[in-house]
């Protein structure tokens, strides 16, 4: 037995050793790296990039490191962390040019997206295909969500007020905004008034950001079922469209209109129509409601922040029908509002960062990152970092009003450069439309002020935001 347990050491120390080895040979031989650390062999750093908060990860770092780029080891991929203005402006300028797209493990087995392993210059498939639909329908833009959403948000959020709102005192908050943008987002994308999956989009929205563990019970298993469920709906879905723009049917949503496009043959192959669209509901499901969330807590324990929000809303309903939804012009009077958006996304960012990998070898601020090595582009880093926010951990709205806003690069919440998130204006449209229903119905207050914010990656709310309501 001791001779067993003595070889089993020594086998398991000569793995460890030759991993380590393996890992270093992967580095990049005599090139300059950027500082860093691997962290445990296999393992790397990846526990604590994926359970500690994302801005705490990378402060960590870049303080013991007098870097804001740095090497460590996530998910077994060598990588290269950038954080800061000039890390930012650099990956944002030469997006396509130096790097391309890497999606984790999660995101291809979630969304059916090939294993890559395309020649290093050339675009994927699958990434061309994805923002297709986007780039020539257009239906993301302001004036296309002011077409199709305009009459549709409006009658979607009076029922949601009066089923879930009126004639209460006390509601919980998180549920119901995720309620309602999970309602606008299968109405907006698939054309279907009652919401479905609604589970199902939390456990994928939330599994993307896992370790790719599939055990009972795991993140990860539970956002593989998910994404299958929501895959097969849409699907069923697909051919509901089908059949009736068949019939010369008037079908008024996104899912329609890529379905249309693919029959003509000019967009879309059709076996990816519904990664694309769950993507797109992904990303504007989950994040809008945490927003939304987050946003009213503030706005329920700052009388300062609500009256002035009062005043700017009450400058709009002068020129609109009482209740009526808000057109794009409207939306662009209602600047605090959004600076109050703004400050709630800087300190609980949906987004902590996106993957891309060197398709040649970069020379950056006198260090080398090899080609084939991974990039993270924290777009989350800067947040809370005193260098470029004062008291970063106050919720400040003026911080993004009037001529003193931030400096370039140093918040990002949407990306930047060619590939910046397509759904900014969406964002902008459903969370300035929701709070101008809600100022001119209510006045609340937090029941819990010290209520625990939970999550490592994504921000929650533990207890779901109670608030005490008071009708105008």
């Amino acid at each position: 037995m001791e001779f067993f347990m003595q070889s089993l050491l020594i086998t398991v120390i000569t793995m460890v050793a030759c991993v380590y080895v393996f890992q270093k040979r992967r580095a990049g031989g005599t090139k300059t790296l950027p500082p860093g650390s691997f962290g445990w062999p296999l393992m790397g750093e990846t526990y604590q990039f994926l359970f500690i908060k994302s801005e705490h990860f990378i402060r960590e770092r870049v303080k013991k490191y007098s870097s804001q780029i740095f090497h460590t080891n996530i998910l077994g991929e060598p990588t290269v962390v950038f954080s800061g203005p000039a890390a930012h402006k650099f990956v944002s300028t030469n997006e396509t040019k130096l790097l391309k797209v890497w999606y984790m493990k999660t995101q291809r087995r979630f969304f059916n997206i090939p294993d890559q392993i395309h020649a290093p210059n050339s675009k994927p498939k699958q990434e061309a295909a994805s923002s297709a639909p986007v780039k020539i329908l257009g239906i993301l833009k302001p004036e296309g969500i002011a077409r199709y959403m305009g009459n549709k948000v409006e009658l979607t959020m009076h029922q949601h007020f009066m089923t879930h709102w009126e004639g209460k005192t006390e509601v919980k908050v998180y549920p119901l905004v995720k309620a309602f943008t999970l309602t606008l987002v299968c109405q907006f994308f698939l054309g279907i008034d009652e919401p479905k999956l609604g589970s199902e989009f939390e456990y994928l929205y939330f599994g993307i950001y896992s370790a790719p563990v599939n055990f009972p019970g795991s993140a990860y298993r539970r956002a593989l079922k998910a994404s299958a469920a929501i895959r097969k709906e849409i699907q069923f879905l697909i051919k509901e469209k089908i059949d009736a723009l068949s019939k010369g049917q008037i079908v008024d949503d996104l899912l329609a209109h890529v379905v249309g496009a693919e029959q003509g043959g000019k967009y879309v192959p059709r076996i990816e129509i519904s990664n694309i669209i769950m993507g797109m509901m992904n990303s504007s499901h989950m994040p809008i409601a945490i927003t939304l969330a987050f946003m009213i807590k503030h706005i329920g324990q700052r009388p300062d922040i609500y009256q002035k929000i009062v005043s700017e809303h009450a400058g709009i309903t002068k020129f609109k029908r009482s209740g009526a939804a808000l057109d794009w012009d409207s939306l662009q009077k209602l600047k605090y509002t959004w600076a109050v958006a703004q400050e709630t996304m800087r300190l609980y960012p949906t987004a902590p960062g996106v993957f891309r990998e060197a398709i040649t070898d970069i020379a950056y601020e006198g260090f080398t990152i090899p080609k084939g090595w991974k990039i993270f582009w924290s777009l989350v880093g800067t947040n809370r970092d005193p260098d470029y926010f004062s008291e970063p951990e106050s919720f400040d709205p003026s911080r993004f009003e009037g001529t003193i806003l931030p400096a370039p690069y140093t918040w990002i919440p949407f990306g930047a450069g060619p590939r910046s998130c397509p759904g900014q204006d969406y964002t902008r449209f459903v969370v300035l439309n929701f709070i101008h229903i809600l100022i001119n119905k209510f006045k609340w207050e937090v029941t819990d002020p010290d209520e625990k914010v939970s999550g490592g990656l994504i921000p929650t709310l533990a207890e779901g935001v109670s608030i005490r309501l008071y009708h105008h």
